[in-house]
């Protein structure tokens, strides 16, 4: 029988405190498979994972689906890792309408040229 994704997400929230792997309280993967049993679901839909995912958000977890494992971890696991610097963000930044009709008008002018 199909479990509520409230209580999918609690046991995994539950499953991060446990001791296994010689660690407890730290990130950790679970199996599709393993994942399917929890959820006593036969497949995973994509609603089911954005559900659960939605109900760990909530409480500081997330759930993050890879192609052969998820992952749990909380927020506070990654708050240490390195952040990308605003002067290497703006070189990636998306051109705006605006920017393209300067670019347009500039290049005419560049063609009358």
């Amino acid at each position: 029988m199909a479990r509520a994704t409230a209580d999918t997400a609690s046991i995994l929230r539950d499953l991060y405190d446990e001791e296994f792997g010689g660690d407890e309280c730290e990130p950790f993967q679970i199996g599709w498979e393993q994942l399917r049993g929890i959820a006593g679901v036969e497949r995973l839909t994509d609603d089911i994972i954005t559900n659960v995912g939605k109900r760990m958000l909530d409480s500081g977890y997330a759930l993050i689906p890879f192609d052969n494992f998820l992952l749990v971890c909380k927020e506070t696991d990654y708050r240490r890792k390195r952040k990308v610097p605003a002067r290497i963000v703006e070189s990636y930044l998306a051109v705006t309408d605006k920017a393209l009709v300067v670019d347009d008008a500039e290049q005419e002018i560049d063609d009358d040229k």
